[in-house]
């Protein structure tokens, strides 16, 4: 921070102690503090917490193991009740009952983690075609958005990898509070957001809330700061539209909106 940073700030700390009667060095350095953290102009990223690929590697193979589990588990109890049927046996039926409950409560969890992104926890491109499509094509009319990270790569090869990870991280957080949408991470630093509630103009609104929320801002990671902005391109859609197709008119209208971006910059 430059002397001049920490003039204004002492000076602004000054103007608000000044008309106090009595100030104690605890007070001016509260005061202080306070000053200085609305001073900051960068966002701290260290701190977010980044899952390593061998915890991802873990997660594949629970994922495996369960599966072999619960399959193993449904096999037992059909036999088990094919038995409890022939003998009347009521008791044993309950028993299955609950059990089989329990077992579709643990298929219902692995069913969360095979459809969510391992590294931003939101959902993935198999939840996308699996569960949001119906044979590519859209279930119910909306609006979606195409977000790709500005200068990514650059990120990335500057800060490293790890910071890379932190800043998807990032990203996709602020994403998922737009309320009455779902992310997904679509592939790499690309992001897509459906919303069926929320209109075109608002959607628009939330991305320029993300984009207004960096411009004056740096994030901070270890020692080094750097810039960060997204592209984005909208499309509204219909039930029974085909996705690629709407996913090709949105890539186009983001990196125009990237192209746009870089031409003002070079003004």
């Amino acid at each position: 921070m430059h002397d001049l940073d920490l003039k204004n700030i002492t000076a602004n700390t000054i103007k608000e102690l000044i008309t106090l009667d009595v100030v104690t060095p605890e007070m001016y350095e509260s005061v202080f503090k306070n000053k200085l953290k609305e001073f900051d102009n960068s966002i701290e990223i260290n701190d977010i917490k980044v899952d390593l690929v061998t915890e991802n590697l873990k997660t594949i193979t629970k994922i495996q193991e369960q599966t072999k589990k619960s399959a193993e588990t449904f096999q037992e109890s059909i036999e088990l009740a094919t038995t409890a049927i022939d003998n009347n046996d009521t008791k044993t039926l309950i028993e299955i009952k609950e059990h089989m409950i329990n077992l579709q409560r643990q298929i219902i969890k692995l069913e969360e983690e095979i459809f969510t992104d391992s590294l931003t926890k939101v959902y993935n491109r198999k939840w996308l075609f699996e569960k949001e499509l119906d044979e590519n094509s859209f279930k119910e009319s909306g609006v979606l958005a195409f977000v790709d990270l500005d200068k990514f790569k650059n990120i990335n090869d500057t800060y490293g990898h790890l910071a890379g990870d932190k800043v998807l991280i990032l990203i996709s957080n602020l994403l998922n509070k737009i309320e009455e949408s779902r992310v997904i991470r679509f592939g790499g630093d690309e992001f897509i957001v459906i919303s069926y509630k929320r209109d075109i103009n608002d959607l628009k609104d939330e991305l320029e809330k993300i984009n207004s929320s960096f411009k004056n801002k740096s994030l901070k990671f270890k020692d080094d700061t750097f810039k960060v902005s997204v592209s984005y391109g909208l499309e509204k859609f219909r039930e029974g539209d085909d996705f690629h197709s709407v996913v090709q008119v949105v890539d186009e209208k983001m990196y125009q909106n990237k192209k746009m971006k870089k031409t003002s910059e070079a003004l």
